[in-house]
């Protein structure tokens, strides 16, 4: 006897090939749910609790400067200050977003590139052979030859380990040392650390580091203003390995066609050209932090993170700070000269111009009180 299958109905058919489809679908769905949220879950995973001490941490956070790193960095700061001539750079570098990757394999062998609209900034520091920058626009790669005895600020001052280094080291015998809750850091389990200024003359009110408790290597710094709820400066590895990078890494490499170039003077050396009279020991009741070797005429002064810098002006200089700091600061009588006043929640700038003299530019982490008193002691011309 032949039996005939019964045909499958089109609606079942359609039926039983959603359902199908609809498992499959969901499937995808779901792992890619899982795989977009990933990041998240891990990040929101419980951090154990750090087993180092406060004290500890803070040791080996300015211990670790001979400890290998890479990875990526995002640094955000808010300082709102104006453009000032020949210091473009630094200002864009203080207010505003910098990304860079940067490989370290000691003190004297690193490379941070900055990444930019227009391509990348490079800074290699090459052991021996000095600091090189490659300009990526202008396809040139510059030597600066010599030591530098000052330079202005630069990208890799704001990489966190350099960053917490330098803070950590500030801390003075009355800044209050304290843990924070332990944090998970692009992948690190971070032990925290909080410094708190003494007295009433620095602008920062708080520093916050995250570092790795074994090495010290710090993957996230917070620094908070006097009168800021939000920290004003934010550094943070969003990814990091304490794998050592090769040393061709780190190295410049002179390819077919690049330009090539050599300085040997330091960047402020170029803005000063030794001007300006000797400055004092002292000012505003504080002392000079240290000497600067070639450049007399620059100083600063103060202790721990209530710091300040001086430097005396040129003519053409000088009159176009003033003019830049008017537009966004508060001209005051001064001595008997002009000074004009710039707030921001972490940095006080402060350009004044005495009746017989040179027009000096006072920046730091100080109150602006601060900076008027040293004003009115500093040389004028006989």
């Amino acid at each position: 006897m032949l039996v005939r299958a019964c045909p499958t109905p089109p609606d079942l058919l359609m039926r039983v090939v959603s359902r199908q489809a609809f498992g499959r679908w969901t499937f995808v769905a779901a792992g890619t749910a899982l795989l977009c949220g990933l990041p998240a879950l891990i990040a929101a995973w419980p951090v154990p609790a750090a087993t180092v001490s406060a004290t500890q941490l803070r040791d080996r956070i300015i211990s670790s400067g001979d400890v290998p790193y890479q990875g990526y960095v995002e640094s955000n700061v808010d300082l709102g200050l104006p453009s000032l001539p020949d210091l473009g750079d630094v200002t864009s570098l203080l207010d505003g977003t910098t990304d860079q990757y940067a490989w370290y394999r000691s003190v004297d062998q690193w490379r941070a590139d900055v990444l930019t609209s227009a391509g990348e900034s490079d800074t290699y520091q090459s052991g021996a052979y000095g600091t090189y920058e490659w300009n990526y626009s202008d396809n040139l790669l510059t030597q600066i030859v010599g030591s530098q005895p000052v330079r202005l600020p630069r990208p890799a001052d704001l990489l966190p380990p350099a960053l917490a280094e330098r803070l950590v080291s500030y801390a003075e015998s009355g800044t209050r040392v304290s843990t924070l809750p332990a944090r998970r850091v692009a992948g690190v389990d971070a032990a925290g650390l909080r410094l708190t200024p003494a007295g009433t003359t620095s602008t920062i009110s708080a520093v916050d580091v995250w570092a790795d408790p074994h090495t010290g290597v710090a993957v996230e710094v917070q620094i908070f203003g006097r009168n800021s709820a939000a920290p004003v400066l934010v550094s943070q590895f969003l990814d990091v390995s304490f794998t050592p990078p090769t040393l061709a890494v780190v190295s410049p490499d002179l390819g077919v066609g690049v330009d090539y170039a050599s300085s040997s003077l330091p960047d402020v050396s170029r803005i000063l050209h030794g001007y300006g009279p000797e400055l004092p020991s002292s000012l505003g009741d504080v002392g000079e932090v240290t000497g600067v070797p070639g450049l007399p005429d620059l100083a600063a002064y103060g202790t721990g993170f209530a710091r300040f810098a001086v430097v005396p002006l040129p003519p053409s200089t000088g009159q176009s700070l003033i003019q830049a700091a008017s537009s966004a600061g508060v001209t005051v009588q001064l001595g008997g000269g002009t000074a004009v006043i710039i707030l921001t929640p972490l940095m006080t700038v402060l350009a004044w111009q005495p009746p017989a003299g040179p027009i000096y530019l006072l920046t730091g982490t100080v109150t602006a009180s601060v900076l008027e008193r040293a004003a009115q002691q500093l040389p004028e011309y006989p």
